[in-house]
């Protein structure tokens, strides 16, 4: 389609003005709070606070559960794909244990990409949000958000939801036609359903439900898992730009600016953290693991803290 091989370009065009004007700015990182945003109570009050108070990621299991936990799992990803995982079912389904026996590398390339981030990704995310206008900016996300739906629809017909797949291809028509591309979301106008679905959620599905945490560079907390199923989701990208090795970075890096954006409201939260690794570890495997099994576990939503149920709010 024509209106394809034209948005990369408007993309990266916006992309490289808010790069210019991050130069101009000379990175400067604004560490301020966004208004509305919940500030972390400080170490020394949260050291006298109740144990109700204190958020779930946050609860350190003791070491004798961290070590029986990763004995009693083995090496489950390799079992989950080659047989005998129900040992482990159990175990992994909605569970807020994360599974880190590679910590030792995820802190080392957690500190890379928190240098990465305060150096290069903050800076221009904090520039793309003042620079380009919120409109801009849901037009970019609803973009990004459109080209995932020949993933939602084939992972949706895997995983056995047929009513789910013609939801997406729904959506994915009338947005990608009446909504210029994907650029407006007129699905959702007319409340047409919108349920993502990834390779993760599939191979999650058909019994690979243990997995190992791990930590990629800038793209940031993954499982084994999902790493896989972000490999699997490549060819089906329906722009032709993604078929080069090129496209594939222009449209990412964009990406991950966009998403970058979107969660500055949650930096206030991280700055009050005794150890940013476990916040970000343990609360990014809460949600995901909610992603996974919240449909079929009607209890999931109650061990989720509240604000990780929501989408973090988009900056003004």
């Amino acid at each position: 389609m024509t209106v394809f091989r034209i948005l990369p370009r408007l993309l990266a065009a916006a992309f490289a003005l808010a790069l210019a004007a991050c130069a101009q700015q000379g990175g400067a990182r604004t560490d301020s709070a966004a208004a509305g945003v919940v500030v972390p109570v400080p170490a020394e009050t949260a050291a006298t606070a109740s144990p109700e108070s204190v958020p779930a990621a946050t609860v350190e299991p003791s070491s004798t559960q961290a070590q029986n936990t990763t004995a009693a799992a083995g090496d489950a990803d390799y079992q989950a794909l080659y047989g005998d995982a129900s040992a482990h079912a159990g175990a992994a389904q909605g569970t807020l244990q994360p599974w880190d026996p590679w910590e030792k590398f995820n802190r080392k390339m957690h500190a890379i990409n928190t240098t990465v981030d305060h150096a290069m990704i903050h800076p221009v995310a904090v520039t793309y949000v003042h620079v380009v206008p919120r409109p801009v900016r849901t037009g970019v996300s609803n973009f990004f958000h459109n080209i995932t739906g020949p993933s939602n629809i084939v992972n949706s017909l895997l995983q056995g939801k047929p009513s789910q797949a013609g939801d997406s291809l729904f959506r994915f028509l009338v947005n990608s036609t009446f909504g210029v591309g994907g650029l407006f979301d007129v699905a959702t106008a007319i409340h047409i359903p919108d349920k993502s679905n990834d390779f993760g959620k599939t191979f999650a599905t058909w019994g690979w439900k243990n997995s190992r945490y791990l930590e990629l560079p800038i793209f940031g907390p993954r499982t084994v898992r999902d790493a896989a199923g972000g490999l699997a989701e490549i060819p089906l990208n329906p722009l032709p730009a993604s078929r080069s090795v090129t496209g594939q970075v222009a449209l990412r890096t964009i990406n991950v600016i966009n998403i970058r954006a979107q969660l500055l409201s949650t930096d206030a939260l991280r700055e009050g953290a005794f150890d940013d690794y476990r916040l970000l570890r343990d609360a990014w495997w809460q949600r995901r693991n909610y992603q996974l099994w919240g449909e079929n576990n009607p209890d999931a939503s109650s061990q989720l803290p509240d604000y990780l149920q929501t989408t973090p709010a988009k900056p003004d």
